[in-house]
């Protein structure tokens, strides 16, 4: 019997996990996190329902996988863009175009609006999901005091004017969802207007 190749057997897993975390995706942005059961997640992954339970105990771990890496990502879109060569605005551009040219934007954003008014996570989950999003919101606002330290950006509260970008990008993201058929890229040359000092 050849020994098993355990290297393979965790990216097999992972592989399932990602397929399952993107059927989810797809069937709470279709049905809403309530009316989806975890046998439509399993009928979208074309998997069995045992074997979704396998990788994911419960609805409720599953939607926090999401979220949870949603709100990473993200973490890491803004740390790469503080370390962009250029003006707060090249910044802020190549933050914006990184977020909306992302497939999966619009999908992530919903089920994390849906996460946080559920009944199905607890009060602790939800906390920490609050958590993430204002120490993200501080990440752009630290940005923004950049831009108006180096006189390219408008002035007013650095924290209001982070939480519109926020805002805008995430209503754009939910353009498709909504039946709007715009490109996003004409978005990113508005905020641009509406934060960059002239």
């Amino acid at each position: 019997m050849s020994p098993r190749n355990i290297e393979r057997d965790r990216q097999v897993r992972e592989e399932r996990r990602r397929q399952i975390m993107g059927a989810a995706l797809t069937m709470f942005t279709k049905k809403g996190i309530t009316a989806c059961k975890m046998s439509d997640i399993a009928q979208e992954a074309g998997l069995s329902h045992g074997h979704v339970y396998n990788h994911f105990v419960s609805k409720e771990e599953l939607l926090k996988c999401i979220v949870f890496e949603s709100q990473n990502l993200y973490t890491m879109v803004l740390q790469q863009m503080s370390q962009i060569e250029g003006s707060v605005p090249d910044k802020l551009e190549w933050m914006s175009k990184a977020y909306l040219s992302d497939q999966r934007s619009d999908k992530p954003y919903w089920v994390i609006l849906q996460a946080q008014a559920t009944d199905l996570l607890s009060a602790d989950a939800k906390e920490l999901i609050q958590q993430r999003m204002f120490e993200n919101l501080q990440r752009l606002t630290a940005v923004i005091q950049e831009g108006q330290e180096e006189g390219t950006v408008i002035e007013g509260d650095p924290q209001e004017i982070a939480l519109m970008i926020t805002t805008l990008l995430g209503s754009v993201s939910l353009w498709e969802i909504r039946g709007f058929n715009q490109s996003w890229e004409i978005s990113v040359k508005y905020i641009q207007k509406l934060i960059q000092k002239n």
